[in-house]
């Protein structure tokens, strides 16, 4: 989480540093406000993810497989995370749709408001949806290593990769392994509705 959030300011450093002579209210105010945000978004993850309860040491298999009753519970887990964001992630999707048209018609990129717009509302949709993950894991007696196994190799199934699979060092190690058949077969009928919530897979939820 630390070194995905470091990378995102250093990425606005980088947009401020080629500005050059851009004034205080338009970058430097906004830039320290996202700093001070960025520093809670990372104490309001790592707390949540101290809720969990299992923390028994978890080892991915080495041909890279899991079971039916594993993935039947990731799926019932992965049901109540997007129950209980109702049409949060719609929302966000949405709205981020329309300003990447709009940018793609002006043909540029964004300004620096418009990222810090962006970063505030992922932030915000990532913690609740975090909340809603630790519950989730909790019901349903995951680790987050576990969880988070399960959840890259079906997107790798799904012919999909998780790139962001660690946001920090929290996430259970995944295997260099192919996927079995007969996790492809099991995922194959579950495409549309775990690429539903893909995008939550990249920031570990």
């Amino acid at each position: 989480m630390k070194k995905f959030m470091i990378g995102c300011l250093a990425v606005v450093l980088v947009l401020v540093v080629a500005g050059g002579a851009t004034s205080y209210f338009v970058v430097i105010k906004p830039m320290w406000e996202m700093g001070s945000s960025a520093v809670a978004f990372v104490q309001d993850y790592e707390k949540l993810n101290k809720q969990i309860e299992a923390r028994g040491d978890f080892r991915p298999p080495e041909d890279g497989g899991f079971s039916e009753d594993q993935f039947k519970r990731f799926l019932v887990a992965r049901r109540a995370i997007a129950d209980a964001m109702g049409d949060k992630l719609e929302e966000f999707r949405g709205h981020y749709e329309k300003l990447e048209k709009e940018l793609k018609d002006k043909d540029r990129d964004p300004n620096i408001r418009e990222l810090f717009g962006a970063y505030k509302d992922v932030g915000e949709l990532v913690i609740t949806a975090k909340q809603a993950q630790v519950e989730a894991l909790n019901r349903y007696n995951f680790s987050l290593a576990e969880y988070a196994y399960i959840q890259h190799q079906s997107y790798r199934a799904l012919g999909q990769q998780v790139a962001v699979a660690s946001l920090g060092d929290e996430q259970g190690p995944s295997t260099g392994s192919g996927i079995p058949d007969e996790v492809v077969a099991m995922v194959a009928p579950h495409r549309e509705e775990l690429m539903k919530s893909y995008a939550l897979a990249w920031f570990g939820i």
